[in-house]
């Protein structure tokens, strides 16, 4: 049974704010009127049959809708999913096994897994019990990027994750994304880090804000990101990034559509923020 999220009435009446006399309204808000309902989310994923969004959670793969509704846990699999991401059609995911996640995903660790059914079920591709993605992206070609919570390194894989090597750079990254040109963008402690030799070097993206979580729309053209100071960033194409809204509390896990509506988790739960052009 989906649980409906009272915020997405009082988001888009707050999208719709207009400038009043010489000051400008505030940026929506992700506001605070309803709880928290799935445990903390890693990534938010288009589904792959392209109805919603998939959340990767503590404890399993959650079903949203793409107007800010949680659904149920899908396939009944309860493992952390640290790293999600989707390419062709399957899901990729890292993280930690939970008490009813089948042995031959791992233990300890989950390494790579791979779903061909929307999350259903799962199976074994790479590093299984050994390591630990909490990032993992898919750029626009179908190559496949990670980087390992053990060490650091960022990895590669040309194959949909069956066999990986290392780009040669290592980082702490909070999370990864590839833009529809291909630059790979590393959101760090010392702020957002570009690739453009696919992984080999990363030096900064001067002209970012200084974010923390970031993402893609599925078609790659557009970036979302949110900032220490709790802003909504957004980018598209070659231009420069615009506020477009706030969160309340810690936030979670972003998304972007290729419309430029966001979905994001914080404090208040998960709530989505229209296109301002809407």
């Amino acid at each position: 049974m989906r649980m409906p999220l009272r915020a997405t009435t009082s988001l888009v009446a707050l999208s719709a704010l207009t400038l009043t006399g010489c000051a400008a309204a505030a940026p929506p808000s992700t506001g605070a009127e309803h709880a928290q309902v799935v445990a903390h989310v890693h990534a938010i994923v288009p589904a792959p049959d392209g109805d919603g969004f998939l959340l990767g959670t503590h404890e399993g793969i959650f079903t949203a809708t793409a107007d800010g509704e949680i659904g149920p846990r899908v396939g009944g699999n309860d493992f952390d999913a640290m790293g999600l991401t989707a390419l062709d059609g399957d899901l990729i995911a890292s993280g930690h096994p939970g008490r009813n996640t089948p042995a031959e995903l791992g233990e300890g660790n989950l390494g790579i897994i791979r779903s061909q059914d929307g999350g259903e079920t799962w199976e074994p591709v790479a590093f299984t019990g050994e390591k630990d993605f909490h990032a993992l992206t898919a750029g626009p070609d179908g190559t496949l990027y990670g980087q390992d919570a053990g060490d650091g390194a960022v990895l590669i894989s040309t194959d949909g994750g069956v066999s990986w090597s290392p780009t040669g750079s290592t980082l702490l990254a909070f999370g990864l994304e590839v833009d529809a040109v291909g630059r790979i963008i590393a959101v760090t402690p010392d702020g957002p880090q570009v690739s453009t030799d696919r992984g080999e070097s990363f030096a900064a993206l001067t002209d970012a804000p200084n974010l923390f979580l970031i993402a893609a729309s599925p078609d790659r053209q557009r970036l979302v990101g949110v900032d220490a100071n709790d802003t909504i960033w957004t980018v598209t194409g070659a231009g420069s990034w615009q506020e477009v809204g706030t969160v309340h509390g810690t936030a979670q896990a972003i998304t972007i559509t290729d419309e430029g509506d966001v979905l994001v988790v914080d404090d208040s739960g998960l709530s989505l923020l229209p296109s301002p052009r809407q």
